[in-house]
């Protein structure tokens, strides 16, 4: 899949294999972009207590953080991530017309006032848009700390330089694969 060595679920070890089977009990695929990580242990390691991280956040809930991932991958063109968020998200009880709205970059029915808004926040990061100070005042009067708008945001664009490194690193077949879907 990659040019450079890394572990793949398989055949990992040590702490690599500690990390990949956190994924594996809650019988989710190992993400790719994680694996591709494994290249460099001590990175991964680091890169997974950010993923704690979100995973415990106190205010941003799985859903909406699968929900900037999905935004995040679909700017990118990451399709494996799009597919596996769209996954989680549908598992979580977003309807397909949800997931619509969110790939159209709508309101989501399943989501706050607040939540939507931080969505169209996190979006127009995405798309290199300033955000003013009146749209942050906006996101705090409807509940978010600055810190929950900053980790919201991180979380959509930490997948911006991921993708970067998965497009240069992936072997040429897995590129070619990734024209065709």
């Amino acid at each position: 899949m990659f040019i450079l060595h890394y572990q793949t679920p398989e055949q990992a070890s040590g702490s690599v294999a500690e990390i990949y089977d956190v994924f594996k009990q809650k019988r989710s695929p190992v993400p790719a972009p994680l694996q591709l990580t494994s290249t460099s242990p001590g990175l991964l390691q680091v890169f997974f207590a950010q993923i704690k991280y979100f995973m415990n956040h106190k205010t941003l809930s799985f859903p909406f953080l699968a929900a900037i991932r999905f935004l995040a991958a679909q700017e990118t063109c990451f399709d494996h991530c799009v597919n596996l968020n769209k996954v989680w998200l549908s598992k979580t009880g977003l309807s397909e017309q949800d997931l619509a709205d969110l790939a159209a970059g709508n309101n989501v029915e399943a989501f706050s006032e607040a939540e939507n808004a931080l969505l169209a926040t996190v979006g127009k990061v995405l798309r290199k848009e300033r955000i003013t100070e009146t749209e942050v005042q906006h996101l705090r009067d409807l509940g978010w700390e600055d810190s929950d708008i900053l980790d919201a945001c991180t979380q959509g664009t930490n997948m911006l330089g991921m993708s970067h490194l998965f497009e240069a690193f992936s072997s040429s077949a897995e590129q070619q694969n990734a024209v065709r879907s």
